[in-house]
């Protein structure tokens, strides 16, 4: 993940935090926890793989956290693998 300015993982880590509600609504507690942790720790991109790695297409809602997912995952330049998935779950 390329280094931004600290304004910008201001943002980045406000705009995570606050998909929250959706992340714990859509994904299983321990990834929820584990998401939270890695926020908590400044791991923004591990964060958003962590989510995508335990988000099921199957999920009510899995739709739309894919979508703002991959909306920050596309910033934050992460592995493609990471990014097809999400497309496919997004669309």
């Amino acid at each position: 993940m390329p280094r931004f300015s600290d304004d910008y993982y201001a943002d980045l880590e406000r705009r995570l935090r606050d998909l929250l509600p959706l992340v714990d609504r859509v994904l299983p507690p321990e990834p929820v926890h584990a998401y939270t942790e890695f926020l908590d720790a400044g791991e923004y991109g591990v964060a958003v793989e962590w989510a995508t790695d335990a988000l099921s297409p199957q999920a009510v809602g899995a739709t739309e956290l894919a979508e703002a997912l991959l909306k920050e995952g596309e910033v934050m330049g992460l592995d493609d693998s990471y990014l097809a998935r999400l497309r496919a779950m997004a669309n």
